[in-house]
């Protein structure tokens, strides 16, 4: 989808969520539900839930010892995200014309499941589920981190623009300015902090609970693609089967495979088997001229199949089932899935890539689509969660990392020039802040914007 198509969407999309808004308060409806706006955005207040909150947050020695550590999280993260964005800006800089053309554009920044390319629309189940547990987390951590500290929760609620984009606890804010800056930074660092428990949680669930049962189907080469008007397009072979036999040839590597291919002649009739979904299937095929698709003279006369030949199944799973091994590539590559789906149309927790696995063990009892919606399902609440959690930590306000680096500052100064009155040490702060905060913003979407520089 291009970036045109894409804005027309949103704007489309925007202008109908405008006119049901309008509409309902211009009724009294929103008012009715103590609705409010924020800008574009509606805010839905209720004082329901503050009691769970505090039930949860009697333990008030754990949830401080939480804050403290979520202090040091924060912060070492925080480091880490911003040398990163500085690093991506360096690296995307020097991309050639055709590599920034390649590039995602803004888009990739909107959560909407169809028009972000890495977000494809049949995945907006998982993605919705995803972001309410991301939102919903972040949130209450803030509120309980709130109460332990003995200050005031006023409301919690939801942000709505156009789909639920936050969920928000609104604590006492002259409460928390008066609050010792230790208490205010344990509140800030709550949120970002949850979301990485969540992100170990479900690593631990997808990876070493539910991965480590399954198996490639077979011993043999995978198909990442099928090209059109092939020999293999026409025997409806397709990605995600595994091929395990060539012209009466056992392959077990891609090696196997195109020695096998390479003792083949144009218009040859051969066998081949293969297996998807658990079934083995053998077929006769007759291979095409080479030189037909590469246009090579040294092609003239061999045998075509027509298939992108990987054993990405075999170097891929082994991630799938523990990202940290390798750290941080493994990782890397774990977290980068949705954007090799878009880039490379390969997603190996997706059909019809699963049909190169088996699920074996105790889970094996679980439907085969069952299991693979549970893997899906968990991948997205770590993938979001990780999203959410990065994005807070950074140094911008008005993200959680912003106000942890401007209490920080805040104090260092405090330290080091005890002559300031209150009033200019804040000064400081917010001049720096603002700097800080631009930067940031600049190094975000500059990567989004240089195709077009």
């Amino acid at each position: 989808m291009s970036l045109i198509e894409s804005l027309l969407i949103f704007l489309a999309i925007v202008t109908l969520y405008s006119f049901i808004v309008f509409t309902l308060n211009k009724k009294g409806i929103l008012k009715k539900y103590n609705i409010s706006f924020m800008g574009p955005a509606l805010m839905w207040r209720t004082k329901k839930g503050r009691n769970f909150l505090k039930k949860i947050a009697e333990k008030k020695r754990f949830w401080k010892a939480f804050g403290s550590s979520g202090i040091v999280l924060c912060f070492i993260t925080m480091i880490l995200m911003t040398l990163m964005l500085i690093w991506q800006a360096w690296f995307v800089f020097g991309f050639t014309p055709e590599q920034k053309e390649a590039l995602p554009g803004p888009e990739i920044a909107l959560v909407l499941p169809g028009i972000n390319p890495i977000l494809p629309l049949e995945y907006i189940g998982y993605i919705l589920l995803a972001f309410i547990v991301a939102i919903v987390v972040h949130e209450f951590s803030h509120g309980i981190l709130t109460i332990a500290s003995k200050l005031k929760v006023k409301s919690l609620g939801i942000l709505y623009l156009i789909l639920p984009i936050g969920a928000f606890c609104e604590p006492d804010e002259e409460g928390l300015k008066k609050a010792k800056t230790k208490s205010r930074m344990r509140i800030y660092a709550a949120g970002p902090t949850s979301n990485f428990v969540v992100v170990l949680i479900t690593i631990l669930l997808f990876s070493f609970v539910f991965m480590s049962s399954v198996q490639p189907a077979a011993d043999g080469v995978g198909i990442a693609y099928v090209g059109e008007d092939t020999p293999a397009e026409k025997i409806d072979l397709s990605p995600g089967a595994i091929l395990i036999d060539i012209n009466d040839t056992k392959v077990t590597n891609i090696s196997d495979f195109y020695r096998s291919i390479e003792n083949t002649r144009a218009n040859q009739t051969i066998n081949i088997s293969y297996v998807k979904a658990e079934k083995t299937y053998t077929s006769k095929i007759t291979l095409a001229d080479k030189y037909n698709y590469t246009k090579n003279q040294s092609h003239i006369g061999k045998g075509y199949l027509g298939i992108g030949p990987s054993n990405i199944y075999d170097a891929f799973l082994p991630i799938l089932k523990n990202p940290f091994a390798g750290f941080p590539d493994g990782f890397l590559l774990f977290y980068i899935i949705p954007l090799l789906g878009y880039f490379q149309g390969y997603n190996p927790i997706v059909s019809p890539f699963t049909d190169s696995y088996v699920i074996t063990g105790p889970l094996s009892v679980i439907p085969n689509n069952l299991f693979w919606i549970i893997v899906n399902a968990l991948y997205w609440i770590f993938w979001l969660n990780f999203a959410v959690a990065l994005f807070n930590v950074l140094p911008m306000v008005p993200l959680d990392g912003g106000f942890l680096f401007n209490d920080a500052m805040g104090s260092l100064i405090k330290r080091v020039k005890r002559g300031l009155s209150d009033e200019q040490r804040e000064k400081i702060v917010k001049n720096v802040s603002v700097a800080i905060s631009l930067t940031i913003l600049v190094l975000i979407i500059f990567p989004w914007l240089i195709k077009y520089l």
